[in-house]
């Protein structure tokens, strides 16, 4: 490990992933404040060198995942430098695929019967699971109609990061209202999975661009079957 990585490291260990932008002088930050901190640029969850899409998908997943599950985002904390390479085109095809073929079939379903209940279905009352459906089925026709935009040809940068968005909200809801512990860690999986992916997309010339600050690799986070 080179003195770069080693100095990355230290900063990393001297922080605590938090919900919200955190406070740098209390070494709290969210997964987005800290990559602003390491790159030099002050106090902000907008760094400017990442990617706007990869940002909209990992603030609503930082800020909603348990305090044990967010310490999985740091390692992606050094990898986020650099992403914004003009390169969210890709990854917003990499984030609709996902939805696609793995995401939404689940979230878009009912839980069967017979599976037992989690802590949150069990004690949440009938108003906030009133609020929780209805949530989800707002955030589901949301996804839904930018899907069709982008299908048709009419979906822009701007879109493309309120498809991260919506896309981080609705893994994020899904993960806190899930049925049970192993639902739960699905979810929370299928998001680090897809973060992870949405970060490798031009990786290896980031690593080779000399102004770029040298993350090295990370061990890759693969998602749960």
């Amino acid at each position: 490990m080179g003195p770069d990585l080693r100095l990355q490291q230290r900063v990393l260990d001297r922080f605590e992933l938090v919900s919200g932008i955190g406070d740098p002088d209390q070494g709290t930050a969210c997964v987005m404040s800290l990559v602003a901190h390491l790159a030099g640029e002050g106090r902000t969850d907008r760094p400017g060198c990442a990617s706007p899409l990869v940002r909209a998908f990992a603030i609503p997943i930082n800020d909603r995942m348990p305090p044990e599950a967010r310490r999985r985002l740091k390692p992606f904390v050094p990898r986020l430098i650099g992403t914004n390479d003009g390169l969210d085109g890709t990854r917003a095809e990499v984030l609709r695929r996902a939805l696609v073929e793995v995401v939404l079939p689940r979230a878009s379903g009912e839980c069967p019967a017979s599976s037992p209940r989690g802590p949150v279905s069990r004690l949440a009352g009938p108003f906030r699971r009133l609020r929780v459906r209805l949530l989800r089925g707002i955030l589901l026709r949301h996804i839904a109609r930018l899907l069709e935009e982008a299908e048709r040809g009419g979906s822009g940068p701007g879109q493309a990061a309120e498809l991260a968005s919506a896309a981080g909200h609705l893994l994020a809801l899904r993960a806190r209202d899930a049925w049970d512990a192993r639902e739960a860690e699905w979810y929370w999986n299928q998001a680090i999975g897809l973060l992870d992916r949405l970060c490798e997309v031009g990786a290896q010339a980031r690593q080779a661009a000399p102004g770029v600050p040298a993350a090295g690799p990370a061990p890759r986070l693969e998602a749960a079957p």
